[in-house]
């Protein structure tokens, strides 16, 4: 008796090994970015919040709520927010995230 696998049935694994990562990574790839989307918009969304707070907080004065470690200091967010910048229009009252 010969020990081991012949060649076709190595190949043969090989291939449906293939194939199943074909099915499998354009789905998660999808699912990774989808992730990532939420996860920014999630973002946005809290450091809206936390500005307007801030701004409520402080006589509707936007002096303390120019960026998201000042947000974080006085206690509007329980964490700096990370890759989101804060704009603010003091003259027009306008003000947001991106």
């Amino acid at each position: 008796m010969k020990n081991g696998f012949t060649l076709t049935e190595i190949l043969i694994v090989l291939v449906i090994a293939g194939i199943l990562l074909a099915l499998i990574l354009p789905n998660s790839v999808k699912a990774i970015s989808k992730a990532k989307a939420s996860e920014a918009s999630a973002n946005v969304q809290s450091c809206k919040a936390a500005l307007l707070v801030c701004y409520t907080d402080n006589n509707k004065s936007w002096t303390n709520c120019t960026d998201t470690t000042m947000l974080k200091t006085g206690g509007y967010t329980d964490s700096v927010i990370p890759d989101v910048s804060i704009s603010l229009d003091a003259a027009t009252g306008n003000y947001g995230c991106n």
